[in-house]
C-alpha cells in the first residue's frame, strides 16, 4: 500500500538521542507512513542504532547509509529522491514529535487543499523523552499572530507569500509539504553546507498556492549543546552568509527579486546582517570586526533602506531595532560598552562580597549572632 506520508530524517552522530526520534515516528497515529533515515556517514554508532531498528521494523522504516558526509542538505536530497508518498515531512534526528503530529498535518492539507501545513514547536531539555513532556503545557518558541493566521487555508497572493517568507513560522521540520511542489520546481537542498534551510524555505514559499496552520505544539526541539546553533567560535557561521547570498542570487535567477522585494530586503537585512552580527557578538571570544564591517557594507549596498523595511518595522519592536542598529553600525563601541558594563558589575559584586564578609567578621568579634 502506498504510504500517505514520507518522513525523511538526516542522521549524523546523534546516537544518544536517535531512539527517541525513531520511537516518536513509529508511534505516529497516521498510517501507513514511510520512514526514511539517511545516515550521513556518521562516525559514532548512529548507523548501528538505525540498522537495529530497521531489522525490527523492516516494513515501517528504511535506512540509507551514505559513504560520504554531505551535511543535512545532501541527506535530505537523498531521502526526497526516494520518497514514495505524495506528502513529505522532515525531522531532525535529535528531536521528536507528538504521536498525532503527522495525522494532524495530513488532515489539514486534505481538508484545506493546502500545499503545506504547519504545527508549532517548543524547546525541551536535552534529557527529555517522548511521553515525559506535556506539549499543551509548553510555550511555543514562535507565537503566530493574526497577521500570519489570516492566510490560514486561503489562496495566497504575492502579499501572502511574502508574509509567509517573513513571518516567523518555525523551521521546515514543522511542516508537511506536497512532494510535487518540491520536485516540479527542483526545490533541492544545498549540500555540503550548513543553514541549508535558510535558503530552501523562502524559495519554496514563493511557489505556494495555499498554506494551513494549526496553532498548537507538536514538534519538540531538543536543546543540545553540541548542535549547530549552540557551538562557539565556529567558522561555519560563514555558511549562513553563503546561504543568504545564494537565496538572493536564486531570486535574481528566477526573476523574483523585484516581485518579492520587501521579503528579500527583510531577510537580507534582518537574518543575514543583524542575526549574523549578533551571532558573532554572542558566540565568538574574539570578535572579527573586519568581517562584520564587510558584511554590513555588502548589505547596505544591496538594500540601503533595509532598516525602514515594513516587515522589519512590524515584527521587531522599535527599541530592539535601535539596539540592532547600534550593534550593526557601532560594533566596536558596543563591545567596549558591554565589556565595561560587565567589569562594573564584577566590581560591584566583589564589593558586595567584601562588605558581607566584613559585616560577618565584625559581628563575630562583637559576639553578635549572625542568625536571623
Amino acid at each position: 500500500m502506498k504510504p500517505l506520508v514520507t518522513v525523511v530524517v538526516p542522521v549524523y552522530n546523534v546516537a544518544p538521542y536517535l531512539p527517541d526520534c525513531i520511537e516518536s515516528l513509529l508511534a505516529q497515529t497516521l498510517q501507513p507512513m514511510e520512514l526514511i533515515f539517511v545516515d550521513d556517514a556518521s562516525t559514532d554508532n548512529s548507523l548501528a542504532v538505525l540498522q537495529d531498528y530497521e531489522a525490527r521494523y523492516p516494513d515501517r522504516m528504511r535506512v540509507i547509509a551514505s559513504t560520504e558526509n554531505h551535511k543535512q542538505g545532501g541527506a535530505r536530497n537523498v531521502g526526497l529522491r526516494q520518497a514514495k508518498a505524495d506528502w513529505v515531512g522532515w525531522i531532525d534526528s535529535d528531536d521528536f514529535v507528538t504521536p498525532d503530529f503527522y495525522k494532524t498535518l495530513y488532515t489539514q492539507v486534505q481538508d484545506t487543499g493546502a500545499d503545506v501545513a504547519f504545527l508549532q514547536y517548543a524547546a525541551v531539555p536535552h534529557d527529555a523523552h517522548p511521553g515525559t513532556v506535556d506539549p499543551a503545557a509548553l510555550t511555543p518558541l514562535i507565537r503566530w499572530d493574526d497577521w500570519l493566521l489570516r492566510w490560514n487555508g486561503q489562496d495566497l497572493t504575492d502579499e501572502g507569500r511574502m508574509d509567509l517568507i517573513c513571518c516567523p513560522i518555525g523551521g521546515l521540520v514543522c511542516g508537511l509539504w506536497r512532494k510535487s511542489l518540491l520536485t516540479d520546481h527542483d526545490l533541492w537542498f544545498p549540500a555540503d553546507v550548513r543553514y541549508e534551510d535558510n535558503y530552501w524555505g523562502p524559495i519554496a514559499k514563493v511557489y505556494l498556492q495555499r498554506a494551513a496552520f494549526v496553532p498548537r505544539v507538536g514538534y519538540l526541539y531538543r536543546q543540545v549543546a553540541a548542535s549547530t546553533t549552540h557551538k562557539r567560535n565556529q567558522p561555519y557561521i560563514r555558511d549562513r552568509m553563503t546561504m543568504e547570498r545564494a537565496t538572493l542570487q536564486k531570486a535574481d535567477e528566477l526573476g523574483l527579486r523585484d516581485r518579492y522585494h520587501d521579503a528579500w530586503e527583510y531577510l537580507y537585512g534582518w537574518r543575514y546582517c543583524v542575526n549574523t552580527v549578533q551571532t558573532y557578538l554572542r558566540s565568538y571570544d574574539e570578535i572579527p570586526f573586519d568581517t562584520i564591517d564587510a558584511l554590513v557594507a555588502e548589505v547596505d549596498a544591496a538594500f540601503p533602506h533595509w532598516q525602514q523595511n515594513r516587515y522589519y518595522c512590524h515584527l521587531v519592536p522599535e527599541a530592539q531595532r535601535a539596539e540592532n542598529a547600534r550593534q550593526v553600525y557601532h560594533t566596536r563601541q558596543w563591545v567596549r560598552d558591554r565589556d565595561a558594563a560587565a567589569q562594573k558589575q564584577r566590581r560591584a559584586e566583589a564589593r558586595a562580597r567584601l562588605w558581607d564578609k566584613g559585616c560577618r567578621t565584625v559581628k563575630k568579634l562583637l559576639h553578635i549572632s549572625t542568625q536571623p
